[in-house]
C-alpha cells in the first residue's frame, strides 16, 4: 500500500471549504424552514421582499453545492463505512429538494378543476344607431399560472384604439387614470371560491395602474361591502392558486400605496362626512327616502392605511383645500353569474357592495332595504347620487351559468364545481350594455350546453321565472331591474342602453394557452428530486460493494 502524504495547507483549505459549505447549507435549511412557515400554502407570498432574501440564501447554497458535488462523489472511494455514504446520500436527497426552483410547486402549483375552457365565438359588431356604447372583450385571457397582464394590456390597447384612453396625461387629457389619482377597485369580496372577483385579474389591473407612464404617485384601494359576509382574506378564492386573497394582492406592490379595505367593518357606524369635522370611518346615509327607486342613499367614508381621507361621494379630502372629487376614480369589477333572486348579477347588481346595508323596518325587519331597491333601479340611483364607475371590468374567467329555474347550483354562489371556465374579460363605461351583451353572448350560450330552460338569464325576458329549488320567488326579473336601472342612468345624462343596435363590440382573441398537466412533475424537478438521489444511491451502493469485495 502506498504511503500518502497530506499537505497541511491543502487539508486546511478542505476543512475551510467544508465548514463554509456546511454553514451555507445550514443557512439554506433555516431559510427554507422560515420560507415554508411564512409562505405556507400561499405560493404567491414568495414574491414578498423578506421571502426573496430567503430564496437568495438558498440560491447561494445551490451554487456552492453544485460546485462541491464532483469532489463529494469522488471522496466516496475513501470511505470504508456504510454510514458515511448513506449520510452523503441523505444530504444529496435533501439538497436536491432545496435545489428545486420552487419547493412549493409540489402539490400546490395547480390549475383549477375543469380548466379546459368552453370556447365561445364572440363576434365584433358595429352599431347601427347613433350615440352607441362601446364594449371591449378579450378571450383566452389567462396566461401561465393565471397571469392576466397580457389580457389587461390587450384590453387597454383595444380601448385606446377607439380613443378611450386608460392613462390621463398631458397628451391625453381625457384619459381615465391620472398619475396621482386615488383609485377604488370595487371587487366582489362577499363570496369565496369563484364567486368573488378573480384576484389574478385584480393584481394585473393594479399593475397597469401603477405602471402609469408618468410615474404613479397616487393610491389604489381594493374594497367591498359584503353586507356582513365579506372578506379581503378568504381562504379559498377565485385565483390560479385558489388561495390568493385581495389582502395578499394589496401587499405585493412594495413602495406603491396599495391596500385592501373591507367596508363591512364600518357599515354599523353612521357618521357625517369629513367636511363636518367627522374623521371616523363609517357610512354617510341620506335621511330622505327616494320614493322612485325606494332607497336611502348611503356611501362609505374612511381613512386608508396610508392616511388618505376618502369619501366615496365627495372625493379625496384635504384639511387645507377640502374635497377633490376629480382625483377619486372607481373601477367596478364584478363577476358575471346567475342570481337566485334577480336572475343575473353583473355590473349593476355588483353595486350592492357600495351602500351601507341599512335595515329599514318599514321594508323588512332583517334584510337590508337596498336588496329590494335593486328591483326598482335603486343601485343606478346610488351611482347617480354618489359616484359612478369610470370603467366596468367584467370578470368572465369563471362564470356560474346555472339558471335559477333549472339548478340548485345557481348563483351568487361560486363553488369551484358550480362554475365554467370561459376565460374572458370585458370592459365598458356603460354597465347596462355590458350586462346585457355579456348575458346574451356568454352566460346564455354556456347555460344552453346543460339546460333547456334558462329564461331568468335573458335580459329580454320580462316574467319572473319559477325557482328550481329553495328560496321563494324572484324579487324581479333581470330584464325589469336592468331596464329600470337604464332609465335612471339615462335620466341623469349617463350612457346606458339595452339596444344591441346601439352597441359597438370590439374583440381581441389571444392565442390559447396550452397548460401542462398540473399533476405532472416539472422535468427539472424530476431530475433534481428523483433522478439525482437515485443515481447517488446507485453510486453509493456500487462503491460499497466494491470496497467489500476488495477486503
Amino acid at each position: 500500500m502506498r504511503n500518502r502524504k497530506s499537505c497541511p495547507h491543502s487539508m486546511k483549505k478542505q476543512k475551510s471549504h467544508r465548514k463554509s459549505l456546511w454553514g451555507l447549507g445550514l443557512l439554506a435549511v433555516v431559510s427554507a424552514i422560515w420560507l415554508m412557515i411564512k409562505t405556507g400554502k400561499k405560493p404567491t407570498r414568495i414574491v414578498y421582499p423578506c421571502q426573496q432574501v430567503a430564496v437568495e440564501n438558498i440560491n447561494m447554497f445551490h451554487l456552492a453545492l453544485a460546485a462541491s458535488l464532483p469532489p463529494t462523489v469522488l471522496s466516496l472511494r475513501k470511505s470504508t463505512s456504510f454510514i458515511k455514504p448513506m449520510l452523503i446520500l441523505s444530504i444529496l436527497f435533501v439538497s436536491s429538494v432545496i435545489l428545486a426552483d420552487n419547493p412549493f410547486n409540489f402539490g400546490l402549483d395547480f390549475f383549477p378543476v375543469n380548466s379546459t375552457p368552453v370556447h365561445l365565438t364572440l363576434s365584433p359588431q358595429r352599431a347601427l344607431a347613433s350615440d352607441p356604447s362601446d364594449l371591449f372583450f378579450v378571450q383566452n385571457a389567462s396566461r401561465e399560472k393565471g397571469n392576466m397582464d397580457l389580457a389587461v394590456s390587450s384590453l387597454i390597447e383595444l380601448m385606446e384604439a377607439q380613443e378611450l384612453y386608460f392613462y390621463k396625461n398631458a397628451t391625453q387629457s381625457s384619459g381615465l387614470i391620472g398619475n396621482n389619482d386615488v383609485v377604488i377597485l370595487k371587487v366582489n369580496g362577499q363570496w369565496p371560491y369563484n364567486g368573488g372577483t378573480n384576484t389574478d385579474l385584480v393584481k394585473s389591473v393594479i399593475k397597469a395602474i401603477v405602471g402609469h407612464p408618468d410615474g404613479f404617485t397616487g393610491e389604489v384601494i381594493i374594497t367591498d361591502n359584503g353586507q356582513g359576509q365579506g372578506s379581503m382574506d378568504h381562504a379559498q378564492t377565485n385565483s390560479y392558486y385558489h388561495d390568493q386573497s385581495n389582502s395578499e394582492v394589496g401587499g405585493m406592490f412594495g413602495s406603491y400605496h396599495v391596500s385592501a379595505f373591507l367596508w363591512d367593518t364600518i357599515r354599523s357606524r353612521t357618521v357625517a362626512d369629513f367636511n363636518d369635522a367627522d374623521f371616523r370611518d363609517g357610512y354617510v346615509r341620506n335621511t330622505t327616502w327616494n320614493s322612485d327607486t325606494e332607497i336611502y342613499v348611503s356611501y362609505p367614508k374612511f381613512t386608508t392605511e396610508h392616511g388618505t381621507h376618502v369619501s366615496f361621494k365627495e372625493g379625496v379630502w384635504d384639511n387645507t383645500t377640502g374635497f377633490d372629487s376629480d382625483r377619486l376614480k372607481v373601477i367596478n369589477m364584478p363577476v358575471l353569474k346567475s342570481h337566485f333572486i334577480y336572475g343575473v348579477t353583473g355590473c349593476i347588481k355588483h353595486y350592492m357592495g357600495v351602500p351601507q346595508g341599512y335595515i329599514a323596518p318599514s321594508v323588512h325587519i332583517t334584510i337590508p332595504h337596498e336588496h329590494f331597491s335593486i328591483a326598482q333601479g335603486g343601485l343606478a340611483t346610488l351611482m347617480v347620487e354618489t359616484r359612478a364607475p369610470i370603467l366596468n371590468i367584467l370578470d368572465m374567467i369563471w362564470i356560474n351559468a346555472n339558471p335559477l329555474e333549472s339548478s340548485s347550483k345557481r348563483g351568487p354562489y361560486g363553488n369551484y364545481d358550480y362554475t365554467t371556465y370561459t376565460d374572458i374579460i370585458g370592459a365598458s363605461q356603460d354597465p347596462v350594455a355590458l350586462d346585457y351583451w355579456a348575458s346574451k353572448n356568454v352566460l346564455i350560450p354556456v347555460a344552453m350546453l346543460s339546460y333547456v330552460t334558462y329564461s331568468s338569464l335573458d335580459p329580454d325576458y320580462e316574467p319572473l321565472s319559477p325557482q328550481y329549488v329553495g328560496y321563494g320567488q324572484m324579487e324581479e326579473s333581470f330584464h325589469n331591474y336592468l331596464r329600470r336601472s337604464k332609465d335612471v342612468l339615462n335620466d341623469a345624462g349617463l350612457q346606458a342602453t339595452m339596444n344591441q343596435t346601439k352597441m359597438n363590440v370590439f374583440v381581441t382573441e389571444l392565442e390559447a394557452l396550452k397548460e401542462s398537466d398540473p399533476n405532472a412533475l416539472d422535468p427539472l424537478a424530476l431530475v433534481l428530486v428523483v433522478i439525482l438521489p437515485i443515481s447517488a444511491g446507485i453510486i453509493v451502493t456500487v462503491v460499497v460493494i466494491m470496497k467489500r469485495r476488495r477486503k
